[in-house]
Protein backbone atom coordinates (compact mmCIF):
# COMPACT_ATOMS: atom_id res chain seq x y z
CA UNK A 1 0.00 0.00 0.00
CA UNK A 2 1.70 3.71 -0.89
CA UNK A 3 2.20 6.26 1.57
CA UNK A 4 -0.65 9.13 1.00
CA UNK A 5 0.38 12.71 1.65
CA UNK A 6 -1.16 16.31 2.24
CA UNK A 7 0.47 19.63 1.08
CA UNK A 8 -0.48 22.74 2.92
CA UNK A 9 2.34 25.56 1.11
CA UNK A 10 2.42 28.42 4.02
CA UNK A 11 4.91 31.35 4.45
CA UNK A 12 3.36 31.39 8.28
CA UNK A 13 5.82 29.38 10.03
CA UNK A 14 4.84 30.76 13.35
CA UNK A 15 1.90 28.66 13.37
CA UNK A 16 2.69 24.84 12.42
CA UNK A 17 0.18 23.01 14.71
CA UNK A 18 -2.21 25.28 11.81
CA UNK A 19 -0.18 24.04 9.02
CA UNK A 20 -0.28 20.12 9.96
CA UNK A 21 -3.60 20.29 10.79
CA UNK A 22 -4.87 21.44 6.69
CA UNK A 23 -1.81 19.21 5.68
CA UNK A 24 -3.95 16.01 7.43
CA UNK A 25 -6.80 17.32 6.40
CA UNK A 26 -5.84 17.42 2.46
CA UNK A 27 -4.03 13.68 3.27
CA UNK A 28 -8.16 12.21 3.76
CA UNK A 29 -8.99 13.25 0.36
CA UNK A 30 -6.37 10.31 -1.13
CA UNK A 31 -7.11 7.94 1.76
CA UNK A 32 -7.15 4.61 -0.18
CA UNK A 33 -6.81 6.17 -3.71
CA UNK A 34 -5.12 3.32 -5.94
CA UNK A 35 -4.49 6.42 -8.46
CA UNK A 36 -3.35 9.15 -6.37
CA UNK A 37 -1.22 9.25 -3.24
CA UNK A 38 -1.06 13.04 -2.56
CA UNK A 39 -3.52 16.65 -2.91
CA UNK A 40 -2.97 19.73 -1.93
CA UNK A 41 -5.32 21.65 0.81
CA UNK A 42 -6.52 24.02 -1.64
CA UNK A 43 -8.72 20.59 -2.81
CA UNK A 44 -10.36 20.66 0.57
CA UNK A 45 -14.17 20.84 0.11
CA UNK A 46 -14.99 21.91 3.85
CA UNK A 47 -18.70 21.59 3.28
CA UNK A 48 -17.84 18.12 2.27
CA UNK A 49 -15.55 16.97 5.47
CA UNK A 50 -18.17 18.69 7.37
CA UNK A 51 -20.90 16.11 5.74
CA UNK A 52 -18.30 13.15 5.99
CA UNK A 53 -17.95 13.30 9.63
CA UNK A 54 -21.25 13.56 10.92
CA UNK A 55 -21.84 10.41 8.54
CA UNK A 56 -19.21 8.71 10.38
CA UNK A 57 -20.06 9.96 13.84
CA UNK A 58 -23.53 8.70 13.45
CA UNK A 59 -22.89 5.18 11.74
CA UNK A 60 -22.67 3.22 15.15
CA UNK A 61 -26.17 4.83 15.99
CA UNK A 62 -27.51 4.16 12.73
CA UNK A 63 -26.25 0.14 13.10
CA UNK A 64 -27.83 0.18 16.44
CA UNK A 65 -30.83 1.64 15.34
CA UNK A 66 -31.49 -0.02 12.05
CA UNK A 67 -31.44 2.56 9.90
CA UNK A 68 -29.43 0.74 7.16
CA UNK A 69 -32.54 -0.88 5.34
CA UNK A 70 -32.49 -3.93 2.34
CA UNK A 71 -34.05 -3.02 -0.78
CA UNK A 72 -33.97 -6.18 -3.38
CA UNK A 73 -33.29 -5.48 -6.91
CA UNK A 74 -35.11 -8.97 -8.83
CA UNK A 75 -33.31 -11.16 -11.16
CA UNK A 76 -35.20 -12.37 -13.65
CA UNK A 77 -34.45 -15.12 -16.15
CA UNK A 78 -34.23 -13.77 -20.16
CA UNK A 79 -35.87 -17.02 -20.90
CA UNK A 80 -38.92 -17.39 -19.44
CA UNK A 81 -38.74 -13.71 -17.74
CA UNK A 82 -39.82 -15.70 -14.03
CA UNK A 83 -38.06 -14.08 -11.09
CA UNK A 84 -35.16 -15.97 -9.90
CA UNK A 85 -33.20 -14.30 -7.32
CA UNK A 86 -32.28 -10.98 -5.79
CA UNK A 87 -29.91 -8.74 -4.77
CA UNK A 88 -29.48 -7.07 -1.36
CA UNK A 89 -29.32 -3.32 -2.12
CA UNK A 90 -28.28 -1.18 1.23
CA UNK A 91 -29.61 2.31 2.07
CA UNK A 92 -29.79 4.43 4.83
CA UNK A 93 -32.79 5.97 5.79
CA UNK A 94 -32.26 8.84 8.54
CA UNK A 95 -34.37 9.35 11.78
CA UNK A 96 -35.84 12.29 9.85
CA UNK A 97 -37.11 9.90 7.12
CA UNK A 98 -34.39 11.32 4.62
CA UNK A 99 -32.32 8.60 2.87
CA UNK A 100 -28.59 9.14 1.96
CA UNK A 101 -27.70 7.80 -0.85
CA UNK A 102 -25.53 4.89 -1.46
CA UNK A 103 -22.57 7.01 -3.25
CA UNK A 104 -22.55 9.70 -0.06
CA UNK A 105 -21.68 6.23 2.55
CA UNK A 106 -20.49 3.35 0.52
CA UNK A 107 -17.18 4.92 -0.92
CA UNK A 108 -16.48 7.01 2.45
CA UNK A 109 -16.83 3.73 4.88
CA UNK A 110 -14.64 2.04 2.14
CA UNK A 111 -12.10 4.33 3.17
CA UNK A 112 -12.38 4.40 6.61
CA UNK A 113 -12.86 0.93 7.43
CA UNK A 114 -16.03 0.97 8.56
CA UNK A 115 -17.60 -1.10 5.36
CA UNK A 116 -16.55 -4.46 6.97
CA UNK A 117 -19.24 -3.45 9.98
CA UNK A 118 -21.76 -2.72 7.02
CA UNK A 119 -21.12 -5.50 4.97
CA UNK A 120 -21.52 -8.23 8.04
CA UNK A 121 -24.79 -6.03 9.01
CA UNK A 122 -26.40 -6.88 5.50
CA UNK A 123 -25.45 -9.93 5.08
CA UNK A 124 -26.65 -11.12 8.61
CA UNK A 125 -30.01 -8.72 7.21
CA UNK A 126 -30.73 -10.57 4.49
CA UNK A 127 -29.98 -13.94 6.41
CA UNK A 128 -32.55 -13.44 9.04
CA UNK A 129 -34.96 -12.08 6.36
CA UNK A 130 -34.73 -15.42 4.70
CA UNK A 131 -35.32 -17.58 7.79
CA UNK A 132 -38.21 -15.39 8.12
CA UNK A 133 -39.80 -16.03 4.46
CA UNK A 134 -38.63 -19.65 5.17
CA UNK A 135 -41.00 -20.08 8.34
CA UNK A 136 -43.75 -18.09 6.45
CA UNK A 137 -43.79 -20.78 3.88
CA UNK A 138 -42.89 -18.79 1.52
CA UNK A 139 -40.61 -19.70 -1.70
CA UNK A 140 -36.98 -18.90 -1.43
CA UNK A 141 -34.73 -17.15 -4.24
CA UNK A 142 -31.29 -16.71 -3.58
CA UNK A 143 -30.46 -13.05 -2.66
CA UNK A 144 -27.05 -12.00 -3.09
CA UNK A 145 -25.48 -9.95 -0.80
CA UNK A 146 -22.15 -7.91 -1.71
CA UNK A 147 -18.45 -7.84 -0.17
CA UNK A 148 -16.49 -5.11 -0.23
CA UNK A 149 -12.58 -5.11 -0.79
CA UNK A 150 -11.97 -3.92 2.47
CA UNK A 151 -13.90 -6.71 3.96
CA UNK A 152 -12.13 -9.61 2.18
CA UNK A 153 -8.67 -8.41 3.81
CA UNK A 154 -9.73 -9.67 7.22
CA UNK A 155 -8.74 -12.91 8.26
CA UNK A 156 -11.96 -14.06 10.46
CA UNK A 157 -14.69 -13.40 7.37
CA UNK A 158 -14.96 -16.82 6.64
CA UNK A 159 -15.22 -17.44 10.03
CA UNK A 160 -17.51 -14.77 11.15
CA UNK A 161 -19.86 -15.61 8.33
CA UNK A 162 -19.59 -19.14 9.16
CA UNK A 163 -21.31 -18.48 12.51
CA UNK A 164 -24.03 -16.20 11.20
CA UNK A 165 -25.05 -18.67 8.77
CA UNK A 166 -25.66 -21.12 11.69
CA UNK A 167 -26.97 -18.85 13.86
CA UNK A 168 -29.87 -18.29 11.47
CA UNK A 169 -30.01 -21.52 10.61
CA UNK A 170 -30.16 -20.97 6.24
CA UNK A 171 -28.30 -23.12 3.99
CA UNK A 172 -25.11 -20.62 2.24
CA UNK A 173 -26.64 -21.17 -1.09
CA UNK A 174 -29.54 -18.91 -0.25
CA UNK A 175 -27.31 -16.32 0.11
CA UNK A 176 -24.47 -16.02 -3.10
CA UNK A 177 -21.57 -13.29 -2.37
CA UNK A 178 -20.61 -11.24 -5.10
CA UNK A 179 -17.00 -9.98 -5.29
CA UNK A 180 -16.52 -7.23 -7.98
CA UNK A 181 -13.88 -7.72 -10.44
CA UNK A 182 -11.57 -4.79 -9.10
CA UNK A 183 -11.42 -6.69 -5.65
CA UNK A 184 -9.47 -9.71 -7.25
CA UNK A 185 -6.80 -7.30 -8.47
CA UNK A 186 -3.30 -7.18 -6.62
CA UNK A 187 -4.62 -9.33 -3.80
CA UNK A 188 -3.04 -13.03 -3.92
CA UNK A 189 -5.16 -14.20 -0.91
CA UNK A 190 -8.76 -14.04 -2.95
CA UNK A 191 -8.39 -17.18 -5.30
CA UNK A 192 -7.93 -19.38 -2.02
CA UNK A 193 -10.64 -17.29 0.07
CA UNK A 194 -13.15 -17.72 -2.57
CA UNK A 195 -12.47 -21.60 -2.79
CA UNK A 196 -12.82 -21.97 1.00
CA UNK A 197 -16.22 -19.97 0.32
CA UNK A 198 -17.27 -22.19 -1.86
CA UNK A 199 -16.58 -25.48 -0.10
CA UNK A 200 -18.76 -24.27 2.47
CA UNK A 201 -21.51 -23.61 -0.11
CA UNK A 202 -22.00 -19.78 -1.13
CA UNK A 203 -22.47 -19.50 -4.73
CA UNK A 204 -19.75 -16.76 -5.58
CA UNK A 205 -20.75 -14.26 -8.35
CA UNK A 206 -17.89 -12.05 -9.56
CA UNK A 207 -19.66 -8.53 -10.30
CA UNK A 208 -18.95 -5.77 -12.40
CA UNK A 209 -16.80 -7.67 -15.34
CA UNK A 210 -15.09 -6.41 -18.09
CA UNK A 211 -15.12 -3.09 -16.35
CA UNK A 212 -10.98 -2.44 -17.15
CA UNK A 213 -9.51 -4.71 -14.72
CA UNK A 214 -7.43 -7.75 -15.55
CA UNK A 215 -10.52 -9.72 -16.19
CA UNK A 216 -9.23 -12.32 -18.45
CA UNK A 217 -6.61 -13.32 -16.03
CA UNK A 218 -9.07 -13.06 -13.03
CA UNK A 219 -11.36 -16.35 -14.86
CA UNK A 220 -8.24 -17.97 -15.58
CA UNK A 221 -7.18 -18.10 -11.94
CA UNK A 222 -10.12 -17.92 -10.29
CA UNK A 223 -13.24 -20.17 -10.65
CA UNK A 224 -16.81 -18.18 -10.20
CA UNK A 225 -20.30 -19.50 -10.00
CA UNK A 226 -21.91 -16.40 -12.17
CA UNK A 227 -20.35 -13.61 -14.12
CA UNK A 228 -22.07 -10.59 -13.83
CA UNK A 229 -21.43 -8.54 -16.90
CA UNK A 230 -20.64 -4.83 -16.12
CA UNK A 231 -23.42 -2.24 -17.71
CA UNK A 232 -19.98 -0.78 -20.19
CA UNK A 233 -20.32 -4.13 -22.30
CA UNK A 234 -24.27 -4.19 -22.35
CA UNK A 235 -24.52 -0.66 -23.48
CA UNK A 236 -22.56 -2.20 -26.95
CA UNK A 237 -25.62 -3.73 -27.84
CA UNK A 238 -26.82 -2.32 -30.98
CA UNK A 239 -23.34 -2.09 -32.62
CA UNK A 240 -21.94 -4.99 -34.37
CA UNK A 241 -18.56 -5.05 -33.21
CA UNK A 242 -19.60 -4.25 -29.45
CA UNK A 243 -22.24 -7.49 -30.29
CA UNK A 244 -19.59 -9.66 -30.64
CA UNK A 245 -17.11 -9.06 -28.34
CA UNK A 246 -20.08 -9.14 -25.84
CA UNK A 247 -21.26 -13.15 -27.85
CA UNK A 248 -17.34 -14.11 -27.13
CA UNK A 249 -17.15 -12.95 -23.52
CA UNK A 250 -20.31 -15.16 -22.65
CA UNK A 251 -18.65 -17.80 -25.33
CA UNK A 252 -15.82 -17.53 -23.61
CA UNK A 253 -17.61 -17.52 -19.56
CA UNK A 254 -19.29 -20.91 -20.23
CA UNK A 255 -16.50 -22.69 -21.70
CA UNK A 256 -14.33 -21.72 -18.22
Amino acid sequence: ILPYFGIYQTMNLEDPEESYSKANQAKHLVRGNRKKNWAFYEEVDYDRMVEDKSLEDNFEKAIKNHEFEMWYQPKYSGNDEEIVGAEALVRWRREDGTLVPPFRFIPLFEKNGMITTLDEYVFKTVCMQQKKWEKEGKHSFPISVNISRASLYYDDIIDRYKNILKECDIEPGLVPLEITESATVDNSQIRKLVERFQEIGFPIHLDDFGNGYSALSTLNMMHFDTLKLDKGLVDFIGDSNGEKLLGYTIKLAKSL
